[in-house]
């Protein structure tokens, strides 16, 4: 009896296992989190490229948390983090990016919002967090129409 619990144990931890691999020219670009509130105001995108920065955000995100969000890890040689944050409004769309195009020197990321995931008449300030690939190319921001 304990063999087929533990066999039913081992079997369901492997499957809560879930993989965020995007096709095409998005597998560069990376979904790390997204909430609903960043204490954010204003829109905003960041590029942040060394841990002091992404510490800053994380405590302006975690001023009204407790216990806040986790801190993720980030091998900044090899990556960086972008930050799209829709600032306060009445939606509950999460912003999301994706690569469009790529040239010689410019990656060109194109900014939109899903479906809102419901009505509300309760402020929310919405971000995504987004881990691509460092690169020595421009990151070029262009508005979804």
């Amino acid at each position: 009896m304990k063999y087929i619990i533990l066999f039913f144990f081992i079997v369901s931890c492997s499957a809560q296992k879930t993989s965020t691999k995007a096709s095409g020219n998005n597998e560069n670009l990376t979904l790390i989190l997204s909430d609903l509130h960043s204490n954010i105001a204003a829109p905003q995108i960041l590029v942040i490229e060394e841990v002091s920065s992404l510490r800053t955000f994380f405590a302006t995100v975690n001023k009204t948390r407790k216990p806040g969000l986790a801190f993720p890890k980030v091998d900044f040689s090899k990556e960086q983090i972008i930050i799209y944050a829709r600032g306060e409004n009445y939606s509950t769309a999460i912003p999301q990016l994706r690569i469009v195009d790529e040239d010689s020197s410019v990656v060109f990321i194109e900014c939109s919002s899903q479906e809102p995931l419901a009505s509300t008449e309760v402020m929310a300030s919405p971000f995504a967090m987004y881990r691509i690939k460092k690169t020595a190319k421009q990151l070029q921001f262009v508005k979804a129409d």
